[in-house]
């Protein structure tokens, strides 16, 4: 257990969270704050290629959903665009949302969401839905679990080996893989993809990925049930590559096209954007750019931190808490009570 674990743990057992989380709602609360919780998937824990994604179980999320519902003002996006506009929040807001477009969003979360009349905001990746190909960190994950070789040697970008004889090894290599992705500028995806193939020597075929995709993914049918049951739909680009890492020319294409496949399928406007593996935009002017040309009025990073609302929001920076397996309900109430416990 962690030190933060335990002192979250202390605090629940002698009821002083409680009491803190009531006091934080009070309009008078002299620290007003906006906090944005992400997710990527509710589902059994281990599931999937990448388990690192399943965020809460379930049952899990009910709680965590039943806690919020009792403590903060939960809001959409249309309070926060009209927050951008000048309107006020409501005392203590917070937003839920979710990331990339896993079929459980539909299939567990929503069930959820509706009970509790949250509404929250979904950004999905359009190009994986609209292909029916697997996410690439779901794809790496499951070649480097699969692969029955020792080692797994790529020679694009760059040769490199990675031991895969037991499961640390396998573990290892897909970090370091998926380190690739997100760090390497002008990285040609599906090549990088297809060598992996190769050094693992996995059986793999488009109908494989599909058959894959199909059983994680939802389909653009499952986005708009979504749309309909209320909840926001919004971007996180058509190919989840991390925006700083592409060509200018590539940028301008992958916001520009996300966002019109969403407006396509959902026929809303598309006002916001989730940045692939919550990367900041704050310091690089040229992205920062390129999203506001495409029509994003909001985009959303993974920093960790809580918003302050006594200073201005960067609205093109909004920061959001990210939410797994391992946070407790009390390490959970501990979070909202006291947020540098969670940073």
């Amino acid at each position: 257990m962690s030190k933060r674990a335990w002192v979250a743990g202390a605090l629940d057992r002698v009821g002083v969270l409680a009491p803190l989380l009531a006091v934080r709602a009070r309009p008078w609360w002299p620290w007003q704050s906006l906090l944005v919780l992400t997710y990527h998937r509710v589902a059994a824990a281990g599931s999937g290629h990448d388990a690192g994604v399943v965020d809460a179980t379930p049952e899990q999320f009910d709680r965590q959903l039943g806690i919020l519902r009792q403590h903060f003002s939960l809001v959409g996006l249309d309070e926060l665009r009209a927050f951008r506009a000048g309107a006020r929040l409501p005392p203590n807001p917070a937003v839920v949302t979710f990331d990339d477009g896993y079929l459980d969003n539909h299939d567990q979360a929503l069930p959820i969401l509706l009970r509790h009349g949250v509404r929250a905001i979904f950004f999905v990746a359009t190009g994986y839905i609209t292909d029916r190909r697997l996410f690439w960190w779901e794809r790496i994950s499951y070649l480097t679990a699969a692969t029955r070789r020792d080692r797994l040697a790529i020679q694009y970008p760059e040769a490199a080996e990675f031991p895969v004889r037991d499961e640390a090894g396998r573990q290892a290599a897909a970090r370091a893989l998926h380190a690739v992705v997100k760090q390497r500028r002008g990285l040609d995806l599906d090549r990088f993809l297809d060598g992996i193939v190769e050094a693992a020597g996995v059986p793999w075929s488009a109908a494989e990925e599909r058959r894959q995709a199909d059983a994680l993914l939802m389909t653009w049918d499952h986005v708009r049930a979504l749309r309909d049951a209320g909840m926001d739909v919004q971007s996180h680009t058509r190919s989840h590559r991390i925006l700083k890492t592409m060509s200018p020319d590539d940028l301008e294409r992958e916001l520009a096209a996300a966002k019109a496949d969403l407006e396509r399928e959902l026929d809303r406007p598309i006002t916001a954007l989730a940045y692939p593996a919550g990367s900041s935009i704050a310091d690089d002017a040229a992205v920062r750019a390129a999203v506001a040309r495409a029509g994003y009025e909001l985009g959303f990073t993974t920093s960790g931190a809580v918003n302050d609302l006594r200073k201005p929001l960067d609205f093109l920076d909004i920061a959001r808490r990210s939410i797994d397996m391992a946070v407790s309900d009390s390490f959970f109430r501990a979070m909202l009570a006291i947020p540098a416990l969670g940073h």
